[in-house]
């Protein structure tokens, strides 16, 4: 799910210090580079000469990629996402298929065997290998993360309640059951869940900085973990060196380990952060 708050707190950084200091890691760029080897000639193939992939979703050796029938002439607005179509690629041997060919979804994630398939309505549906479906929720505003297991996924909510920033963030079993996790006052979005099941991080506008919160699956008290003490405004003419930027989106986060989680902070950048202690820096990696 975008949302303008959180989007807008990206943009300010954007040519900041914080990010002209951490350019991107040599093994992402070689990880793009080589999906795009084999996602734009398929992609082409599938649905013609004017349709591209925009989006990857998820981590590992099989992930899900976007597809748009063709790019906007003009600019959309942060909220006004054109709708997918859904291609699995397979890293290792650059396999693509299609698994949804229509113009419908806005997100979409691996869970276990079954593909989870969000579309423009809210409606997230789980779709097995023989093209079955049933309905897992409603009032889904995307943000989708599945379980190490396979058995859930975190995923941001609408609440209902007016405003286009009020948000909460919870978990979804594959019994269609949904549980809220954090909703705190604007934006809890963004969620990912650590791979022993029991940890669940997510971004909050709450303290008018859009910062790291963590919680607990059975919904604890949310701790802040990044950006404590800064506010809003001192924020403008570039952040503090102090500041940890949030993530672009949960679709390019992937756990080091129950403790350690690495997310993309705009403009190819990766950053890793410790959810115990707080601690986060950018990950470069190495010159090779």
């Amino acid at each position: 799910m975008k949302n303008r708050y959180l989007v807008l707190t990206v943009m300010t950084l954007v040519g900041s210090p914080a990010f002209a200091e951490a350019p991107p890691n040599p093994a992402d760029l070689r990880r793009v580079t080589k999906a795009r080897e084999s996602l734009v000639p398929a992609v082409e193939k599938a649905f013609g000469p004017r349709a591209r992939f925009v989006q990857l979703f998820g981590q590992g050796r099989e992930m899900l990629a976007g597809v748009v029938a063709e790019v906007p002439v003009e600019p959309l607005g942060t909220d006004d996402l054109p709708l997918l179509a859904i291609v699995r690629y397979a890293e290792d041997t650059g396999a693509v298929r299609v698994v949804a060919p229509e113009f419908k979804y806005r997100e979409a994630r691996i869970v276990g065997q079954d593909v989870a398939l969000l579309d423009g309505a809210g409606t997230l549906r789980l779709r097995d290998a023989n093209g079955q479906e049933r309905l897992l929720a409603e009032q889904v505003g995307g943000d989708l993360f599945p379980t190490a297991k396979g058995d859930a996924l975190v995923a941001t909510l609408k609440t209902g309640v007016p405003g286009p920033h009020e948000t909460a963030v919870g978990i979804i079993d594959l019994k269609g059951r949904v549980k809220v996790l954090a909703d705190g006052p604007g934006v809890d979005a963004t969620p990912s869940i650590s791979p022993d099941g029991r940890t669940v991080v997510f971004v909050s506008g709450r303290t008018s900085v859009a910062s790291f919160f963590v919680t607990t699956v059975e919904g604890g008290e949310a701790r802040q973990l990044t950006n404590v003490g800064l506010e809003n405004w001192m924020l403008f003419g570039g952040p503090p060196k102090e500041f940890v930027p949030p993530p672009v989106s949960s679709h390019h986060m992937e756990w080091l380990s129950d403790d350690v989680l690495r997310y993309n902070a705009g403009g190819g950048v990766f950053w890793t952060l410790n959810v115990r202690t707080g601690h986060a820096a950018a990950d470069v990696g190495g010159a090779k």
